[in-house]
């Protein structure tokens, strides 16, 4: 935050009723986000401007993106007393609340609060100053805006480097790409201030203020940046300019909506702090960049792309967290792109809609069944209806074309090591699943079988002869060209568990083997003996097999380690390695937690398009109720009480009536009504 040092003293979470400590034992070392649908701005706490990321563009992730392009470094914003000196920042504790980020501190003998966030409608960084003189002297001094403009194309855009120019328009600073006009960044203050331009694109503007004994001032700072000329950017920094106040309210209640309204967990109380967290991680996540459209970024710093596989297991987190429109957007993108691939789903597309990779091979499955899911959930037949063609072709000439005669794919799956056999225990799994989702949309949309589910469970009954190593009490993870299947290791193994492939006697000795071998404390291991990371992705997956298999507690401690990573590094932000690592801040790691709440614990399986939904709660020994409200169903919110006795629903939104299906028996809950339903056994 300042050109000179800044004393951190503390760093947490804010936000709503929740506050919280970091446990980082570096305050600094984690990077902040600041994040709206145009971009997003990653820097440090501090102030420094240091390298942010290690795969992409090394070093040069972080910054303020207004994607497909690099705009600025992280802005720095300094206080100098009256001769130009700048003044050390004590006694500094650092609040983040998502939607923005708050620092309060002393400088001289000044109290300061500055409060950062991006608008809620505009690619325009805001941050606002209070400064209150508690001392017995005039303070004479200034405050200084700092910022480094670059027009940097994104990682693998094609895009050329821009050449930033300074331009006066109307009064106020413009930086525009001299190349493409269009393309500029203003900036600017609601104080009178002078423009130093420093080395290469360096500008500072620097707001000399005298703060009286007892008074309190404010300024506040803005850049705004636009494709669309620098008229536009000025209006919109003067729009951002004209009530400070107003427009960090707006952010602050767009965050807030995660714990008033929507998906909620009354008690137990811990659960309420992580469900609202892991929404607002969605929220955090959400963009709707010109060349892609509206989806969810997989993962910040290094993963802003859209991801096949990414958002494929975020289908059902995504649409009960609240972000069912984005994930509507994102499947319909990767469809497009699977129909001008022969139906192969992609892996990997940049910021400006370019194909990096074009898939694994367990990606075109499931793509299937993440549109079954989302048709499940949303009831949404007509995008069921438009990517049924593209599923199809994935399933029946593109997957076919890869796999051996029993219908296993060839190629590399979520687990990209060498060494494995051509065959993956993944894909295998998801074959047999896509086959099935296949069938249910077919039969939802009224088209013909066409063998889709003879296929399917002709793959299922032979998949537990194929891939079951008894020696070895699991599933093996690959199979070679003669077809030996063996055991690398890898946390796939986890999957037949997961998806229901495995017979009741097998799942007991694999999840046996699986919490011996494979299961620490913080969750499960990526490869045993191997590569002891705890990755939120296989741990979520485990859970949710654990909460299928009965094993309640165990996927409840798992969840549990997912988001504890909120409480470390960043805080509020769910990672991507247990309890930190990689991305500060993950997709699939809040969606697998909401999948785990709604589907694990709730034990809600729709089928929105026949009104139906069958309720088979797995309440875990440590809980003695779950109390989650707003639930969505297509058009229908549901609000669930689970205890050991009973299961309390009511129809608090929608006009169509549910179907509810239980062990013992259905029964159809009208709009406005409420039915309790005895548990048989608990």
């Amino acid at each position: 935050m300042s050109a000179g040092p800044m004393h951190l003293v503390s760093r947490g979470l804010a936000y709503g009723p929740w506050q919280g400590a970091t446990l980082a034992a570096d305050l600094a070392a984690a990077p902040y986000a600041l994040t709206n649908r145009h971009g997003y701005l990653l820097g440090h706490v501090d102030g420094t401007r240091r390298p942010i990321g290690d795969a992409h563009l090394p070093g040069r992730m972080g910054g303020w993106w207004v994607h497909p392009y690099r705009v600025a470094d992280a802005p720095v914003i300094g206080v100098c007393d009256a001769d130009g000196t700048p003044v050390t920042l004590t006694d500094v504790a650092v609040e983040e609340a998502l939607a923005l980020v708050r620092w309060r501190g002393r400088c001289d003998q000044l109290a300061f609060e500055r409060s950062d966030a991006l608008a809620p409608t505009a690619a325009t960084w805001l941050s606002r100053m209070r400064l209150h003189n508690d001392g017995a002297q005039p303070w004479h001094g200034a405050i200084e805006l700092s910022c480094r403009i670059a027009f940097e194309g994104a990682w693998f855009s094609g895009l050329r480097p821009g050449a930033p120019e300074l331009q006066h328009h109307d009064g106020v600073a413009v930086i525009c790409d001299r190349d493409t006009p269009e393309r500029g960044v203003a900036l600017g203050a609601d104080h009178p201030g002078t423009l130093v331009h420093g080395a290469g694109p360096e500008l500072t503007l620097r707001c000399a203020i005298t703060v009286l004994p007892g008074a309190t001032v404010t300024l506040a700072f803005a850049l705004a940046a636009t494709t669309e000329g620098a008229t536009a950017a000025v209006a919109a920094l003067r729009q951002a300019l004209a009530d400070p106040a107003a427009l960090l309210a707006a952010r602050t209640a767009e965050y807030a909506g995660c714990y008033e309204r929507g998906l909620r967990v009354a008690a137990p109380a811990a659960l309420a702090r992580d469900v609202a967290l892991a929404r607002a991680n969605l929220v955090h996540l959400g963009a709707d960049y010109p060349d892609l459209g509206a989806y969810l970024l997989a993962g910040l710093p290094e993963y802003p792309q859209l991801f096949g596989c990414d958002t494929t297991y975020s289908v059902v987190g995504a649409v009960v967290g609240g972000a069912a429109e984005a994930l509507r957007s994102a499947l319909e993108r990767l469809g497009s792109h699977a129909g001008r691939a022969c139906g192969r789903v992609p892996h990997e597309l940049t910021t400006n809609g370019r194909v990096f990779h074009g898939g694994n091979i367990q990606e075109t499955p499931q793509f299937t069944i993440a549109v079954w899911e989302y048709l499940c959930w949303t009831g949404d037949l007509a995008l069921a209806r438009r990517l049924f063609p593209v599923c199809r072709e994935g399933m029946c000439a593109m997957l076919a074309a890869w796999s051996d005669p029993a219908g296993y794919p060839h190629g590399d799956g979520m687990v990209e090591r060498l060494g494995m056999g051509t065959r993956k225990l993944d894909s295998a799994c998801y074959a047999v699943a896509g086959y099935a989702a296949l069938a249910e949309l077919a039969a939802a949309l009224g088209e013909p079988d066409a063998d889709y589910r003879a296929t399917a469970e002709r793959m299922r009954a032979a998949f537990d002869h194929d891939w079951w190593l008894d020696a070895e009490a699991c599933y093996g993870d690959s199979m070679q060209l003669d077809g030996r299947v063996t055991l690398a290791g890898h946390w796939t193994v986890a999957l037949p568990l997961q998806l229901g492939l495995a017979p009741a006697d097998h799942a007991a000795r694999a999840f046996a083997r699986i919490e011996r071998d494979w299961l620490v404390p913080a969750g499960l291991v990526h490869t045993r003996n191997e590569d002891l990371q705890v990755w939120t992705l296989p741990t979520g997956l485990l859970a949710l097999a654990a909460f299928r298999h009965g094993r309640t507690a165990l996927g409840l401690r798992l969840l549990q380690a997912i988001a504890s990573t909120a409480r470390h590094g960043a805080p509020g932000m769910f990672k991507e390695l247990i309890p930190e690592g990689l991305c500060f801040v993950q997709l699939w790691s809040a969606a697998l937690y909401l999948q785990g709440i709604v589907a694990g614990m709730l034990g809600l399986s729709p089928e929105a398009h026949r009104g139906r939904v069958t309720v088979q709660p797995a309440l875990p020994p440590q809980l003695a109720e779950l109390v989650v409200r707003g639930v969505p169903i297509a058009a229908q919110v549901l609000d669930i009480d689970v205890s050991r006795e009973s299961i309390a629903i009511s129809h608090v939104a929608g006009v169509q009536p549910l179907e509810l299906v239980t062990a013992e028996g259905s029964v159809l809950l009208a709009p406005g009504a409420r039915a309790v339903l005895a548990r048989a056994s608990h």
